[in-house]
C-alpha cells in the first residue's frame, strides 16, 4: 500500500498513478503550476511527477489521443505518452499525471492508457466548476485558440439536442461533461478511484482548491509552497469580441506557430488579459436557467455514481445572480461590447504590436555583425567553409600514416612503382572473389 503522508510503497506493493484529466478552465493551470514547483519537494515526499518541462503532459496528452491544433504538428509529440508512462514506471512511489486534454479521449484511447498503466493502480481525478463560469471561460480559451464562433452562437449550440453536429459544443462537452468524461476514464475502475473535486465558490480561501485536491490525491497540502503559483487569467467582453473578430479578419493565412507565439500567448494572454477593468462574460438570463438546470441533473447523475467527492456536488449548479452580459440586441456589437470598446481594445493591441515589433528590431541591431547585409554574410560563411575545407585537408593529410605517404609519393614519380601497385590491387581483387565463391559454395 502507499502511505498517504509519505506516498511511498510498501515493499511488494503496487505503485499508484493518478490520472488528473480535466476539466479545461477548472484551476488546472494553477494546479499543474503548484506541482511543477513543487516537483523536488514532491519527490522527497514519494511522489513524482514526472516530466522535463511543463508541456511535456499536454504532449502525453495529444499523443495518447493521436491529436493536435488544426493546420500545425510538433515532432515532439509522437511517443510522448510513452516516454511519460516509462518515467512513472521507473519511480517506485506514487505518481501524477495532469492535463486537461486526456478529458476527451474515447473509450479505445482509456483502455490503451489503462493498458500501459497496467503496473499501477490508477486512480483518475476530475475537477470541476460551476456552468456558469465555465461556459464563458471555455469560450475565451476557443478564442485564444482562433475559434471565431460568437458567444452567442457557442451557447446555443451547447442547448441544442444534436450538439454533436457543432465543432464548438462537441469540444465543449467532451471537455466539460463530468458525467460523460468520467463514465469513459471510470469505466474499469471501482468508484472509490474515481475522484471529483468541485470548485470553490467565488470569494473562498485561495488555497481551498490545493487542499482539496491533495485530498484527492492524498497528499499533505502545508508541506507545499504555493508563492510561485498563478491563475490563468481571464478576458474581458471587449478584448475576447476583438479577437474574435482579428480571427476571423486572419482566417488560414498565419501559420500556427505564428499565432500561437504572437497572438495567443503575446496580444491575448499578456497584453488583452492586462487592459483594467474589464468588463466580465457572462450568461443571458434565459441561458442562465438552462444551465443552472443542467448542473442539477449533472450533480444528481455524479452523486448516484458513488464517485469519491471531494467538495460539494451543488457547487456545481450556478449561483443566484451569476449571469452578466449576456447576447447583445440586434444591431450592436457581438456579445453586447460596443464598438468604441471594441475601438479602444485594437488601439492598444495595435500599440502593443508595434512596440514588439520595435523591440525585436532593437533588439537584432545590437546583434554582433547584424550590421553586415544578408548577402554579405553568405559570402563571408562560403569563404569561411572554403577556409575550413582546406585547413580539414591538411590536417588530414599529415595524419596519414608517413609509410603510406612514402608509398603514394612513390607511386606518383616512378611509373614501375605504380605497376606494380596495380597489379597487387588485381591480384587482392582476384582473391576476394574466389574466396566469396567458395563461400557461397
Amino acid at each position: 500500500m502507499v502511505s498517504p503522508l509519505s506516498g511511498r510503497t510498501a515493499q511488494g506493493a503496487r505503485p499508484v498513478v493518478y490520472l488528473h484529466v480535466g476539466a479545461a478552465k477548472s484551476g488546472t493551470t494553477y494546479l499543474q503550476q503548484v506541482l511543477w514547483h513543487n516537483r523536488d519537494r514532491l519527490r522527497e515526499h514519494g511522489c513524482l511527477y514526472p516530466g522535463t518541462d511543463l508541456a511535456d503532459h499536454v504532449r502525453a496528452a495529444f499523443d495518447l489521443r493521436r491529436a493536435f491544433f488544426r493546420g500545425a504538428s510538433d515532432p515532439s509529440v509522437p511517443g510522448a505518452w510513452r516516454s511519460l508512462v516509462e518515467r512513472v514506471r521507473d519511480w517506485p512511489g506514487k505518481a501524477i499525471i495532469s492535463q486537461e486534454l486526456f478529458a476527451p479521449a474515447t473509450a479505445s484511447q482509456v483502455a490503451r492508457a489503462m493498458a500501459d498503466l497496467d503496473f499501477a493502480d490508477v486512480h483518475v481525478v476530475f475537477t470541476a466548476r460551476d456552468l456558469a463560469r465555465q461556459i464563458p471561460a471555455h469560450w475565451q480559451e476557443d478564442v485564444k485558440n482562433r475559434f471565431s464562433t460568437p458567444f452567442a452562437e457557442f451557447t446555443a449550440a451547447l442547448r441544442r439536442t444534436d450538439w454533436r453536429s457543432f465543432d464548438s459544443a462537441r469540444l465543449f462537452w467532451g471537455l466539460q461533461d463530468p458525467v460523460a468524461v468520467l463514465r469513459r476514464w471510470g469505466a474499469a475502475l471501482p468508484p472509490e478511484r474515481v475522484h471529483l473535486v468541485t470548485l470553490p465558490r467565488p470569494g473562498a480561501p485561495r488555497d481551498l482548491l490545493w487542499q482539496r485536491f491533495c485530498t484527492a490525491v492524498g497528499l499533505v497540502p502545508d508541506e507545499y509552497d504555493l508563492s510561485r503559483s498563478f491563475a490563468n487569467p481571464s478576458l474581458g467582453l471587449a478584448e475576447s469580441e476583438f479577437l474574435l473578430r482579428l480571427n476571423a479578419a486572419l482566417d488560414d493565412g498565419v501559420g500556427w506557430d505564428v499565432y500561437n507565439e504572437i497572438v495567443k500567448h503575446y496580444l491575448a494572454q499578456q497584453v488583452l488579459t492586462g487592459r483594467p477593468a474589464p468588463a466580465r462574460i457572462g450568461l443571458s438570463p434565459d441561458d442562465l436557467r438552462w444551465a443552472t438546470e443542467r448542473a442539477i441533473e449533472t450533480a444528481e447523475g455524479l452523486r448516484a455514481t458513488g464517485y469519491d467527492v471531494v467538495g460539494d456536488l451543488y457547487e456545481l449548479v450556478p449561483a443566484a445572480g451569476a449571469g452578466s452580459v449576456g447576447a447583445a440586441p440586434a444591431g450592436t456589437a457581438p456579445a453586447g461590447a460596443s464598438w468604441a470598446e471594441l475601438a479602444d481594445v485594437g488601439t492598444d493591441a495595435v500599440a502593443a504590436l508595434l512596440l514588439r515589433v520595435l523591440d525585436t528590431e532593437r533588439r537584432g541591431a545590437s546583434t554582433p555583425g547584424s550590421e553586415v547585409a544578408p548577402r554579405d554574410r553568405l559570402d563571408l560563411l562560403r569563404d569561411d567553409s572554403r577556409e575550413l575545407l582546406e585547413v580539414t585537408g591538411r590536417l588530414a593529410h599529415d595524419a596519414t600514416p608517413l609509410v603510406h605517404r612514402a608509398v603514394h609519393h612513390a607511386s606518383e614519380r616512378y611509373p614501375a612503382v605504380r605497376r606494380v601497385r596495380g597489379a597487387y590491387r588485381r591480384l587482392q581483387d582476384k582473391t576476394g572473389r574466389s574466396d566469396a565463391g567458395t563461400n557461397q559454395g
